[in-house]
């Protein structure tokens, strides 16, 4: 495609986003391919099929039924026979095993085992049975690890059960009717919290296989990034403490409605107005002004990675069933993250033409007083809505007209400010490292590396870990641990505030994240194959040129004190009551004797970096890492010797104890057993998730809920397993049920063929993970942290998982401590 072609296609998108207007008659926009993945067509009996091959679903799919404008009768919903689903063993989806959604009837089965064949055959019959009760236009959508041709085979048998669909005509229906007054709505419930919504005309159902729904798409994360970075700063410019700066956006792929944009930010009640005034300028001046080509260019380097990670990862079952749905009910395109990727990458703009169409999109969205809602949640009861509508106009006005002459770019720095000359190191040693299938590098200062080559990606991950952690900060109290690593992101670095250094960071691609432990603490990310050497002067820079800001702390505690405990901390405290070393936010809000502790704590933990070692895996050149790494390993400061890791105790409570609190309905069940930490055990615990999952689809059948599974473990100060159940939204009365799947899965061994498939799911699972740079960078991680190789023999020890111990290790759950946390409004 030709770069005037190009220019022409944007500068025609950028207008129909927003001002509903049609593509010029000589202008053909391109059509997206559809994921190769995704096979589609239409049965003898009329009704659309979609089939995903996911086989690292290993024995498992997902099966959907969607009826277009099927208006679900209450009956219907009551005479679902959930009994077949219990004794199948399979899940509904997130909404349940049927919902409506804009008029249309969806039915989930997740998790289903097809595996079995009897089970494959019943769930394709229980669909075609939902099909023939509706003469509506629908759709089967199957999605896991399938043999396209014998599903599709079983497919056409199963329709012959299904009288022949009528024809359907495409509902085109909708009319873009924008608001003539603006809405304010205040209600004193809810976290304190100011949002706004803009709404926009839909994408024609035409035009959404087009480059026109992804050009909407990046112009959408776009606009949310710059208005995020705007909010923040200028909140902190004028001193007001926020939480979450947040977006919830309703696309065309997503509902037959109008779209729609929804800024949010989270504050102290008393400064609800404020933030509100603040939000009404920020929205003026971008509206007003626009987005310099700095600014724009920055956000969509600041973007790219996270575009890149998609394209790169397989969409989950859930994904995939979305993603098909979206495309009978709405024509949403079926094309990968990939292709998007590649389709931007290939777009031959100026950054100076791309950034005024973007401005025009902006403008177009956010430039009327009269289409929007603005929202307040928690607010005071002395708000007046009429008196809000007036602050809000008239700041946004304000912000449209006066502008605040900041620079919003993300470059407050360049690589300049990091030159560093250190003395040069040698290489004096080389071996294999046997967990990663990788190198060992030992240089003449006493560092460690460990390099493995993942070619293809562009990028790698990376740890630097260093040897000593939580219990060598003296004095820590109940819940402080968990705001050490956090900590060392509130410095000014080489002369930058934090959050010009974080920004310079994001805008080179390198995503940066401390973690602190009971005897180790690491700095993990990822970056650019050519951002090495920065992220070396970068390491140099924290390590050893990095000054406390009282500011930034300060407004890390407001925030921390507006967020409030992690359910996780919740549990973590309840199971571990006084325990001072938890990785988890708890209710405790830092103070300044913490920010001391930590301070100190960094200052020794960075006078020995020789002590820990740095992890290297992913698509970089070995004798250039090697060059590189002579050249700025010398600027580390080393000492002799290790950290003396100090003895910590940890009182866990057994039995069962019951926890309340405040939040979304629904409860939660954390299981606690003492267990050694070695790969057997580990990878049992994982198949046993699998028998756990089961039973709780079993048991929660009759509910319509789909409970979550996660596995959690401690290696220091003692060797334990946890296993988290989430029943978010469920009712009160599924808790008994819940019980009884623990306990059944705990008496019950379960069959061969069950054990088998999980076990070559898990086998799937984590072969592809290891062949990641992140998950080579984990396993490492976990060796050298807490001295455990769980992945070298990982094939060995799947291999001799049997019944008898997973029942074992369910029943050593089952009779261990447990939390159980009921939440409600």
């Amino acid at each position: 495609m030709t770069k005037k072609y190009f220019k022409y296609i944007i500068a025609a998108l950028a207008c129909l986003l927003v001002r509903s207007i049609t593509v010029p008659a000589q202008v053909s926009l391109p059509q997206l391919p559809p994921d190769p993945a995704i096979k589609m067509g239409t049965l003898r009996s009329g009704v659309t099929y979609y089939m995903v091959n996911a086989p690292e679903e290993k024995g498992y799919a997902h099966v959907a039924v969607v009826q277009e404008n099927e208006m679900l009768p209450d009956a219907r919903l009551d005479a679902l026979d959930t009994d077949f689903f219990s004794r199948m063993g399979i899940a509904p989806g997130p909404e349940g095993f049927v919902s409506e959604v804009d008029g249309n009837t969806i039915y989930r089965f997740s998790d289903v085992p097809f595996y079995k064949g009897d089970v494959l055959d019943s769930t394709l019959l229980f669909a075609f049975a939902r099909v023939a009760e509706s003469r509506a236009r629908q759709a089967v959508i199957v999605c896991g690890d399938i043999d396209a041709v014998e599903l599709k085979k079983k497919m056409d048998i199963f329709s012959m059960l299904v009288p022949r669909m009528p024809s359907h005509e495409i509902d085109d229906s909708y009319v873009w009717t924008p608001t003539s007054v603006p809405v304010v709505d205040v209600t004193t419930e809810g976290r304190s919290r100011v949002s706004v919504t803009y709404a926009s005309a839909r994408i024609p159902r035409e035009l959404m296989n087009t480059a026109q729904a992804v050009v909407t798409r990046q112009f959408g994360a776009e606009i949310r990034l710059l208005i995020r970075h705007r909010m923040a700063r200028n909140l902190s410019d004028a001193g007001i403490p926020y939480g979450a700066i947040g977006f919830d956006a309703e696309r065309s792929e997503s509902h037959g409605g109008d779209e729609r944009q929804t800024v949010y930010v989270e504050v102290p009640k008393e400064h609800l107005t404020t933030a509100m005034k603040i939000l009404a300028e920020t929205l003026g001046e971008i509206d007003d002004f626009g987005a310099s080509v700095p600014e724009f260019t920055d956000a969509k380097q600041v973007l790219l990675p996270g575009f890149r990670r998609s394209a790169a990862r397989m969409p989950s079952p859930e994904e995939y069933i979305r993603r098909c749905t979206a495309h009978f009910l709405y024509g949403a395109h079926l094309a990968t993250d990939a292709e998007t990727l590649r389709y931007f990458s290939r777009k031959n703009v100026a950054d100076s033409v791309e950034t005024r169409l973007f401005n025009r999109y902006v403008s177009a969205l956010l430039g009327r007083l009269d289409n929007f809602t603005l929202e307040m949640t928690g607010a005071p009861d002395s708000l007046d809505t009429d008196a809000l509508l007036f602050d809000y106009n008239l700041h946004y006005l304000y912000g449209s007209v006066a502008g605040s002459g900041k620079d919003y770019s993300w470059r407050g720095a360049d690589s300049s400010a990091f030159h560093v000359s250190p003395a040069k190191v040698k290489l004096k040693g080389e071996r294999p490292e046997p967990v990663s299938g990788g190198v060992t590098w030992t240089f003449s200062n006493g560092m460690r590396v460990v390099y493995r080559q993942v070619k293809g990606s562009g990028s790698f991950s990376y740890a630097l870990q260093l040897n000593g952690g939580l219990s060598q900060v003296q004095g820590l109290s109940e819940g402080e641990g968990a705001y050490i690593g956090p900590l060392l992101s509130l410095y000014n670095v080489a002369g930058l505030s934090p959050r010009a250094f974080q920004d310079f960071l994001s805008v080179s691609g390198i995503s940066m994240e401390t973690r602190v432990e009971l005897n180790s603490m690491d700095i993990s990310g990822s970056a650019p194959s050519d951002k090495l050497s920065l992220l070396l002067k970068a390491f140099l820079a924290i390590a050893n040129r990095r000054t406390p800001n009282a500011d930034a702390f300060r407004a890390f505690r407001a925030q921390q004190q507006l967020q409030g405990p992690s359910l996780e901390g919740t549990l973590f405290q309840a199971l571990n009551p006084g325990y001072a070393y938890s990785p988890y936010v708890s209710a405790r809000v830092p103070s300044d004797d913490v920010r001391t502790k930590a301070h100190k704590f960094f200052e020794d933990r960075f006078s020995r970096v020789n002590d820990g070692v740095l992890i290297l895996s992913g698509d970089l050149p070995e004798e250039g890492v090697k060059k590189m790494l002579m050249k700025y390993l010398g600027g580390f400061r080393t000492l002799r010797g290790s950290v003396v890791r100090h003895p910590v105790e940890m009182r866990t409570l057994s039995g069962v104890s019951a926890l309340t609190g405040t939040g979304a309905p629904g409860f939660y069940v954390l299981m606690d057993t003492e267990m050694s930490m070695t790969a057997g055990h580990f990878y049992t615990a994982q198949v046993a998730l699998d028998a756990l999952r089961m039973s709780l689809a079993r048991h929660l059948a009759g509910y319509g809920v789909k409970a979550g599974v996660e596995l959690r473990y401690c290696v220091q100060p003692q060797e334990r397993f946890q296993v988290l159940i989430l029943c978010p939204g469920a009712p009160l009365e599924a808790l008994p049920s819940v019980r009884a799947a623990i306990a059944d899965a705990a008496a019950e061994e379960s069959s061969t063929s069950d054990i088998k498939a999980w076990k070559q799911k898990l086998d799937a699972h984590v072969r592809q993970v290891l062949a990641t740079p992140e998950g080579i960078v984990s396993s490492l991680l976990a060796r050298y942290s807490a001295n455990k190789d769980i992945t070298s023999r990982y094939a060995e020890s799947i291999a001799d998982i049997d019944g008898e111990q997973v029942q074992s290790f369910l029943k050593a759950l089952s009779e261990g401590g447990r939390i159980e946390y009921i939440t409600h409004e």
